[in-house]
């Protein structure tokens, strides 16, 4: 598959879709340019930490639980 993005004034790139669904890219995501040559290839990061996959993935604490583990880490211990 060949896509073309073009280079703004700043240097900048916009990932073409079709790139960004074949890479599984989303928001925020990291690339790397290797450079052999002529040839550039673009890839996804490898991590490094084999627990990032899993953030995000638990749900959100209530809110009554958040302001008890600030008050600990801050040691607020008014209440």
């Amino acid at each position: 598959m060949k896509v073309m993005a073009k280079l703004t004034s700043k240097g900048q790139i916009t990932v073409p879709r079709e790139v960004r669904e074949r890479l599984g890219l989303k928001q925020g995501d990291g690339l790397v340019f290797e450079i052999q040559g002529d040839t550039i290839t673009l890839e996804t990061p490898q991590e490094d930490n084999p627990f990032t996959a899993f953030i995000g993935t638990l749900p959100a604490l209530p809110t009554d639980a958040r302001t008890y583990w600030r008050e600990q880490r801050d040691g607020d211990d008014s209440g």
